[in-house]
Parts: C-alpha cells; structure tokens; sequence
C-alpha cells in the first residue's frame, strides 16, 4: 500500500515539471544571438524585424564610411628629385636626377645625363647653339656638361650634342675628339657628330668646318686636376708651319715635320699658365693624320706625346705605364687609361 502511494506522487512531481517547461518552451525561443528577440535584432538580421533588417555579422566591426577629402599636395606643391653619384647605365635610362654643381634637372640616356631643362640657349635641339662659347657668352650655361649645338646655323635639324668644357681658363670648350687606346688615331679627315658627345671612348673627327674662327685647342685628360696644353692660333707672326698645323687640326690629310709656336700649359689646380707672358714653340714638331701628334723624340717630353707608338725616352714627369709613354702624355705626364679630349673655343 505503502509502495503504490509513493509511484503516485513521483508521477504527480514529474508531470508538474513536464508542464511548467513546456509552459516556458512557448513564452521564450533561445537563440545564440546578441540582443536577440524570437531571431529578430539577431547578429544574421536587419534591424530586428524578422530577421529583414539586421546587422549583418561582417559589417559589425568596420566604421562609417566619411567624406571624400580634398586632392593631396606635396609640401608647397613641389616634387623634391636629389642628386645622383650613379653612373648613367642602360639599366636606370629613364630616370631623373637634380644635378646641384650645374642647377639642372639631368635624364639617363643609357651612357650619360644631358639635361632636361627646355629653357635656354643649348638646351634642346631646336634652340642650339653655335658652339659651346656662344652657350657660355650668352650666359644661358649651367655649367660643364652636354649642350646641343649647330655650328653652321640655319635650320636646327642637323643640330648634335657636345660636351662642353666651362670651367677651364675661362671656359667656352666644345670637344672635338678622343683618344682612350694608345694606338688610337683621334684626327681624321671626316668629320664626326658623334664624337663631339664621346667622352669616355675612342673619337676620332675634326674642327667642324663652320667654327673656322676658332681662337685655341685644348689638350686635356677627362680628370679636372692635371695640366692642360693649349694651343692659340694667333701666337707669333703668321707663318706657313702654323698654318699648316691648323689645316691638320680641320681635317687635312698631312705628314709633316714642322716648328710651331703659339702653345702654353694651363694649371687648374691654380689657375695659372706657363710661361706667364706670351708662348712657347715646339721644335720639329710631328703632325700626321695616319699616325698622330708629338714632339721629336729628342724632344723635352714635356709638351704633347700622343703618337699611335711608345718610345724609349723617359723624360716624362710621371707615368702610370710604360705603354702609355709616347702615346698618352700630355705636359710631361703619361696615363695610360684616362682618356684625352682634344677640345676647341
């Protein structure tokens, strides 16, 4: 009797339990939402109302998109391009750099940096000028470096590029032509626009033909330090040897032996010539367009040696290689890799 009234009332307790949950089940739905009211206001809703009008779950985390801002502008308005000690390769042509000696904007070319500037006299071919003094005596020069030039005026549709010496004594020095190898011949009886742009490799031309008021040439290594010889034109009463030695210089084919005066050495280092007064002369002087220039081999070996042979003299200052004596010496000194640049004003 006992055990049928307690099965009695654990069957009443479970059924009170079975309602009140069910009772529970209907008033409240459980979800795994935040603010969620029956899956409405839910993370997968939009704005509560039947899950149409909720945050969707990405954008819960990103901001209000603003306003669109102003254009942006570098620091006053100006784009900043340095200086560049690189040199100009086919790698890098295309590329700006600020040259701060020469205050110009330079474009890598593949083999150098002429200028990109399209102000001035010189600087773009279709305002060239006469020669590199013209450049420098209008004062549009921005220094040493590749100018555009038209010697024979007229149309500037033949105009070239030259490199143009500025500094030396003065400066207003357009090359002419080059000479790197020792047996090279730079004088020849053609006259080549591209060798007026050569700086660094064997040239070989002449005067151009339209510059035949030329005043001086000029005798130099591509280094700014050592010394320059010079040649004027006008030193000494006129005679047939000089004249003869300036016909060579302008693309006339000759072998000869002659004593020509007019020269004087230039030091940049201090801005000083010898002699101080007037010119020296150099006796038995060689100019031959199939071999070169130089002084007698009994000579002093301290004027210009640039003949396509070496000698066994040694009276030179300096020299860096024996192969350089005779063939490569300007002044008394001998390199055997540094190029000379023959140059006119």
């Amino acid at each position: 009797m006992l055990r049928l009234f307690i099965s009695l009332f654990l069957v009443l307790i479970l059924r009170s339990f079975a309602s009140q949950e069910n009772s529970l089940a209907n008033q409240t739905h459980y979800c795994n939402c935040l603010d969620g009211r029956d899956g409405r206001d839910g993370l997968n809703g939009k704005n509560g109302r039947d899950e149409r009008d909720g945050i969707n779950g990405n954008d819960l985390l990103k901001g209000q998109k603003g306003e669109r801002g102003s254009p942006g502008n570098n620091a006053r308005g100006v784009v900043k391009i340095s200086d560049t000690a690189e040199k100009c390769t086919a790698s890098i042509a295309g590329s700006v750099s600020y040259n701060t000696s020469q205050k110009s904007l330079q474009l890598c070319d593949g083999s150098h940096w002429p200028p990109v500037l399209t102000v001035g006299k010189g600087y773009t071919k279709d305002r060239p000028g006469r020669d590199c003094l013209d450049i420098l005596n209008s004062r549009q020069s921005h220094g040493s470096g590749f100018y555009w030039i038209d010697p024979n005026g007229g149309s500037t549709k033949d105009s070239f590029q030259a490199f143009c010496d500025m500094e030396t004594e003065r400066g207003g020095w357009t090359l002419v032509a080059t000479k790197v190898s020792p047996g090279f011949r730079f004088i020849k009886t053609v006259f080549s626009a591209v060798a007026t742009a050569t700086k660094n490799a064997d040239a070989a031309s002449h005067i151009h033909p339209s510059m035949e008021n030329w005043k001086e040439v000029m005798f130099r290594f591509a280094d700014v330090d050592t010394i320059r010889v010079i040649y004027n034109r006008k030193a000494g009463a006129p005679n047939k040897d000089k004249e003869e030695f300036d016909k060579f210089l302008m693309g006339k084919s000759v072998t000869l032996v002659k004593n020509v005066t007019g020269f004087y050495k230039y030091s940049p280092a201090d801005n000083e010539r010898n002699p101080s007064v007037g010119f020296a002369a150099i006796s038995y002087f060689h100019f031959w367009s199939n071999t070169g220039i130089s002084e007698h081999h009994g000579g002093t070996d301290k004027w210009l040696d640039m003949w396509n042979t070496g000698e066994d003299s040694n009276n030179y200052i300096y020299s860096d290689d024996s192969r350089a004596r005779g063939t490569k010496c300007i002044a008394g000194y001998c390199y055997l890799n540094k190029p000379i640049w023959v140059m006119v004003r």
